[in-house]
């Protein structure tokens, strides 16, 4: 009876031996803070020790798995591919380790969701010689154009360089690899938004001020108070929790979008209501810079950080910029916006340090530079592109990208990758 591949590796390796190393695996440090490889990895090595190994598909693995619905798009939520680059990684990182060197070595392989067992090199015996063959007749001379191979090797090396650059080779891309540590981490994602400083006007003065700045009634814009009306402190009314920068709105709606097709759970505060304990109960996504306190705080000593000059005008500031202290020049705030001008957003990632949770910031100079970085965060093109000058590691490192925009009335032109730190 012709056996199955599965009955030939259990010949190979004993089922207990494999799972007496997924249980080493599971406890490991590489595993054991991320439930969705711990789920992966646990469900693929089962289905194969129980032969079902030919049924390890993307979608049934999403199902039953992941708890997706039977119909979700795959494309929209590549949920099985991400986690399995992840658990490649992981494993890699597992057995590079010398105290690991003996084990038993469990593989998944690029492009394939069936696991592969392999019992440690110093145990393998290796199969008897085979003997040499009997020549009839001379051996035919080799070839001798060594351009020929040189062309081909040439060929395969740029095809896999190649492959490597384009992401073709079956693992996550670097924007997959830089949303995994927050769409795995433990509970729902904090996304928290800015809240402008704005003053509501006395109910007695409401009337006469809306009137006098009405640009159908003036004919110009509403900008400032026409002489005679005067605004004293006793005439404003704190609402800082009440108004959410367009920007900011537009940038958590659509980060939201994306986290509903990863089926992902969020939850939103504002910035004013956010506290500490908070930022430390998962990952957090932060929008806005001078409308969030906590983004501010969160940069004000990384290298490039948001400042405001006493003079109104608010920049980026790079404190390791090749000729000192170089900063990005906004526009001035202190009245009406010029009709031009370049906006600069910060984009960070850092691991907090007690509790291991990522917590992402996008903040811009004003709400259209923080609307800007928003769609340079979940743009897998830039993202891509700008990772590719990341260091080796920058998966598990703190991360800082500068971006641009042209700003023309009210509208941002698309982002553009300034520079980028990893540390």
């Amino acid at each position: 009876m012709k056996a199955k591949s599965n009955d030939l590796v259990e010949l190979l390796v004993p089922g207990t031996e494999v799972r007496e190393q997924l249980r080493l695996l599971v406890a490991s440090e590489q595993f054991k803070g991320s439930k969705r490889c711990l789920a992966f990895l646990e469900y693929v090595v089962h289905q194969r020790l129980s032969n079902y190994g030919e049924n390890l598909r993307e979608k049934v693995i999403g199902v039953e798995a992941f708890g997706r619905n039977a119909g979700y798009d795959s494309n929209d939520d590549p949920v099985v591919r991400v986690t399995a680059g992840e658990v490649r990684k992981r494993l890699a990182q597992y057995y590079q380790h010398p105290k690991h060197a003996g084990e038993l070595r469990v593989e998944l392989v690029a492009g394939s969701y069936v696991p592969e067992f392999h019992l440690p090199q110093a145990t393998v015996k290796a199969p008897p010689p085979l003997p040499e063959p009997r020549t009839l007749s001379p051996p035919r001379p080799p070839l001798r154009r060594p351009w020929i191979a040189v062309a081909i090797l040439s060929s395969l090396v740029f095809a896999a360089g190649l492959a490597w650059r384009t992401g073709h080779l079956g693992g996550p891309s670097a924007f997959e690899r830089f949303w995994e540590p927050s769409l795995s981490a433990h509970g729902p994602i904090l996304l928290c938004t800015g809240q402008s400083r704005v003053y509501s006007i006395r109910k007695e003065l409401a009337i006469e001020v809306e009137s006098a700045l009405d640009p159908r009634k003036t004919g110009r814009p509403a900008h400032n108070l026409p002489p005679g009306i005067t605004l004293g402190p006793q005439d404003l009314i704190p609402a800082w929790d009440r108004y959410v920068p367009l920007g900011d709105a537009v940038s958590m709606a659509n980060l939201a979008i994306f986290l509903e097709r990863r089926h992902r759970e969020y939850r939103v505060r504002g910035s004013a209501d956010t506290r500490l304990t908070d930022l430390r109960e998962g990952a957090a996504v932060l929008f806005g810079a001078f409308s969030n306190d906590w983004t501010l705080r969160m940069n004000k000593d990384l290298r490039f950080h948001l400042e405001l000059a006493p003079n109104g005008r608010r920049y980026v500031l790079d404190r390791e910029g090749p000729h000192g202290l170089q900063p990005w020049i906004g526009p001035l705030v202190n009245g009406p916006l010029e009709a031009e001008y370049n906006d600069y957003a910060i984009l960070t990632r850092i691991f907090d340090k007690t509790t291991g949770y990522p917590v992402i910031s996008i903040g811009g100079i004003t709400h259209l530079g923080t609307q800007a970085g928003g769609e340079f965060l979940l743009s897998s093109a830039q993202m891509n592109e700008a990772l590719a000058q990341a260091p080796p590691g920058w998966e598990a490192k703190n991360l800082q990208i500068v971006i641009a925009t042209k700003v023309i009335g009210s509208s941002a032109s698309p982002p553009q990758f300034l520079a980028l730190h990893a540390w």
